[in-house]
């Protein structure tokens, strides 16, 4: 029998190919967020916000949005939790950020309550993301995403699906129709949720060649499929 993929994270083997657990990426991330996070704001019913990173690495992205939330309003106060399975990286997290409460463990349905729960780059690495959903409604009142779609001609064309799961620990492919009917399915309704390009990300260095560009204007949701590196971005709220 295949051994789980947690075990990936939780015995070292992602550690040692990504040392850095993808730090130098989290203000980009931050910022793809931003929308979502003013958005989520408006809907705050006061100036306490409960935020669960879940797969939070070393705590970078939750350091960041912090910082963001900060900008958009001084006098929000921050209620931060991190759920990262890996010890490693929850060492490293209190190391870089003691002031980030963590948990070594999954979020279960007896977490929270909280305002808001972030999956930022974790449901392509989860082996069942739609029960991570559930519980995640089970918490939370917003979801904030920001979400790879890797199922795309790309990586058909290029059959990409071994290197994208032994090298990055990608198991969970999804375009843009799949990724919102899961969330659909799951009890998340959009507030505002967008679909990015990739030259429209923060951490871009690419604008994007023409032939690119014009079929996003033409059918951005067509080009999210038949071009590689877009992303969902923003903001879910709780069904009824």
């Amino acid at each position: 029998m295949t051994e789980p993929t947690t075990r990936l994270y939780t015995d070292g083997e992602y550690a040692k190919k990504h040392p850095s657990w993808h730090l130098p990426d989290a203000p980009a991330k931050a910022q793809d967020l931003r929308c979502g996070l003013l958005e989520l704001l408006q809907r705050l019913p006061g100036k306490r916000l409960r935020i669960a990173d879940v797969g939070a690495g070393v705590g970078g992205v939750l350091r960041e949005v912090i910082d963001v939330v900060r900008t958009f309003d001084a006098d929000i106060c921050t209620d931060p939790v991190g759920y990262e399975i890996s010890q490693q990286a929850v060492n490293a997290a209190e190391t870089l950020f003691p002031e980030l409460p963590m948990r070594c463990k999954h979020l279960e349905v007896g977490d929270g309550p909280f305002d808001v729960v972030l999956l930022v780059d974790v449901l392509e690495h989860v082996e069942n993301p739609w029960e991570l959903l559930r519980t995640a409604r089970a918490t939370s009142q917003f979801l904030l995403v920001r979400q790879p779609l890797l199922e795309n001609f790309s990586t058909f064309r290029y059959d990409n699906y071994a290197f994208q799961r032994e090298h990055w620990g990608h198991i969970g492919l999804f375009t843009y129709r799949s990724f919102l009917d899961m969330a659909a399915a799951t009890g998340w309704i959009q507030v505002k949720a967008t679909l990015t390009a990739p030259w429209e990300l923060a951490n871009s260095t690419s604008r994007g060649g023409w032939t690119q560009r014009a079929l996003c204007r033409f059918n951005r949701t067509m080009a999210s499929y038949l071009l590689s590196g877009f992303y969902v971005n923003g903001l879910f709220e709780r069904s009824s």
